[in-house]
């Protein structure tokens, strides 16, 4: 298993945080964070659809026309979403990609896909951008080498440690200052008040984040 953005592991916010989190409580974490730091020039900034021309246990290869066009890991830490045809429903992270076409996911499907299943592959976290991103072409074959910065890794591990430790006061403390908000599958609100993502990130991850935060200018008129 891992988390739907797959910033850091479990492992990791064990080490970094000292506690004891899920892939779900990390999702959630990873969410505020996207939410929060505002545009980023991500990776994979497109998406790829397609009916797959195979499947396995834990793979799906792409359409014929695709195969050979794309080194090594390129869609690696992307998303493939099963859209129609066997095992439609399905999404999972790629934790690999090769030359020929077969991309490798983190977890099992619950139903393989095959030559009937159409797919659509996209980048859902806006990390790692494309400066996170090295292209390796002096050696054959040929590879793409992604990272999630460090200071992204730490934030996040910081927001699931101040998520686990408010527990349910950490949706409820600033309610009153929302009119609403809406995140992924959270929805929140009032009568009264403005929604501010401020308000949901950690003290330490805003500190690790100041150098990432995409600030723009809003126009009053």
């Amino acid at each position: 298993m891992s988390s739907r953005r797959n910033y850091v592991t479990t492992t990791e916010v064990d080490e970094m945080a000292g506690i004891t989190s899920t892939d779900l409580q990390i999702s959630e974490a990873e969410e505020i964070i996207d939410a929060y730091v505002g545009y980023q020039k991500k990776s994979y900034e497109h998406s790829l659809e397609g009916r797959a021309s195979a499947g396995g246990a834990s793979t799906i290869t792409l359409q014929a026309k695709e195969v050979n066009v794309h080194e090594i890991d390129y869609f690696k830490w992307c998303e493939v979403e099963i859209l129609g045809g066997t095992g439609v429903g399905q999404r999972r992270i790629i934790t690999g990609s090769t030359k020929a076409g077969v991309l490798t996911v983190a977890t099992a499907w619950g139903t393989a896909p095959d030559s009937t299943s159409f797919y659509r592959i996209y980048q859902l976290g806006k990390f790692p951008r494309q400066q996170d991103v090295t292209f390796f072409s002096e050696v054959t074959p040929s590879a793409y080498y992604k990272q999630i910065p460090e200071k992204v890794k730490r934030a996040t591990a910081a927001q699931v440690e101040y998520m686990v430790s408010l527990g349910d006061d950490f949706f409820a403390s600033d309610r009153a200052d929302k009119q609403s908000e809406s995140i992924g599958d959270y929805l929140y609100s009032n009568a009264e008040g403005a929604a501010n993502i401020n308000k949901l990130i950690a003290p330490k991850a805003r500190i690790l984040l100041s150098g990432i935060i995409n600030r723009t200018a809003t126009i009053i008129g």
